[in-house]
């Protein structure tokens, strides 16, 4: 039933992404053309206006700067034992260099999770996740990755059948006890992180590695922007799935 629901999830959010949602629309329009062509007009200028506003940097902007806000760039001067990187995506390739597989927000977590390490010479550093539909978990590109960056092997620790957030607090819950820990990822994304950590008793220093919202918005309308917006109802949805979880 978990693995389910795993993956219910997961088709639920990529349906409700604003791409997914448009062809949605557009496809009920054309199915209504014939028979309720004032309904089918209505659903092609919905799917019209999901995807153009959602591909507006202004827009987009607006979506994902209330979820991005809630933590400071964290303070190099706090000395930590351990440091979180948690889990994102890959494309694994054997011809290339462990860092070239790892997509950009794996790429900007890891950087920020190895500069925090730097700081804390004693610390040790733990990347996560599975592998999904790709040959090799994510955990273990992001070892790799962190080696050539220059972290100490031995100081690692891989998680490497966390599928998700809350699969990641769980399995990592007994080597953090006691601890004082860094969380990294991205700035979106900690909120509901943090949330899943300490239900589990731990209480670590939130890190953002990236931040997409800006003050002065490109006007164009193009990919990046829809991005940003994904990234927002992505973690609206996702902070909606865990308070459901919560009080059920």
């Amino acid at each position: 039933m978990t693995v389910i629901l795993f993956y219910l999830k997961k088709v639920i959010g990529m349906l409700l992404m604003p791409i997914p949602l448009a062809l949605i629309f557009i496809a009920i329009g054309f199915w209504l053309l014939r028979k309720r062509p004032g309904r089918a007009r209505f659903s092609l200028v919905l799917a019209m206006m999901i995807l153009g506003l959602s591909s507006w940097h202004p827009i987009a902007d607006q979506l994902i700067a209330p979820v991005e806000g809630d933590f400071a760039l964290f303070d190099i001067r706090q000395s930590v034992d351990a440091v979180v990187v948690l889990g994102s995506s890959h494309n694994s390739n054997p011809n290339l260099p462990a860092v070239m597989q790892l997509s950009g927000s794996a790429l900007f977590r890891l950087e920020e999770g190895l500069r925090i390490a730097r700081a804390n010479p004693n610390a040790i550093l733990l990347v996560s996740g599975y592998a999904g539909s790709d040959p090799r978990p994510h955990a273990d590109i992001m070892r790799e990755a962190a080696i050539e960056l220059g972290m100490t092997p031995a100081k690692i620790l891989t998680f490497p059948e966390a599928r998700d957030t809350e699969d990641e607090a769980k399995m990592m819950a007994p080597y953090l006890k006691g601890l004082r820990v860094a969380l990294v990822s991205e700035a979106s994304h900690l909120t509901r992180a943090m949330v899943f950590f300490q239900n589990i008793g731990l209480e670590p220093i939130p890190a953002p590695a990236y931040r997409m919202a800006s003050d002065h918005s490109d006007w164009r309308i193009e990919s990046r922007a829809t991005y940003k917006s994904e990234r927002a109802i992505y973690e609206w949805l996702g902070r909606g799935w865990q308070w459901l979880k919560e009080v059920i």
